[in-house]
């Protein structure tokens, strides 16, 4: 039976998931952001570091916490590339952020945060994942 603005109990359930898995993957990828901003890494740098320790990582996080560990390389390649996408989104926002509104790296990735877990759940909810 459909509640809420439509939704199902599965799909309540695989938002929650998401956001809990979101959650814990935000928190991972900052702390390697501000690792590395710590040891001097440029923030664009930082941030592709970050990233890429982050699709590893994110990937088995929610492939296993919300996707019930449906994986292939097909998937882990469209995973890939959706986060190369949120990579560049996330990045060209940064360093407008920076830049532009002379905001520090540390607060201006804080400000991306949102945009890229929107990002990443279109992403990875309807593409990366779409048949699950």
């Amino acid at each position: 039976m459909n509640h809420r603005f439509g939704l199902g109990r599965f799909a309540d359930l695989k938002i929650i998931k998401f956001l809990s898995a979101g959650v814990l993957n935000t928190i991972f990828g900052y702390t390697v952001y501000i690792v590395l901003l710590f040891f001097n890494v440029q923030y664009l740098v930082a941030l592709f570091g970050a990233t890429l320790a982050g699709v590893i990582f994110n990937y088995f996080s929610f492939g296993i916490m919300v996707f019930n560990g449906h994986s292939s390389w097909f998937v882990f390649l469209r995973f890939v590339i959706s986060y190369v996408l949120i990579y560049v989104v996330n990045a060209a926002l940064l360093r407008i952020l920076i830049e532009y509104f002379l905001l520090s790296p540390y607060f201006g990735q804080v400000i991306c945060i949102p945009i890229s877990v929107l990002l990443s759940w279109l992403l990875i909810n309807y593409w990366v994942y779409k048949n699950d």
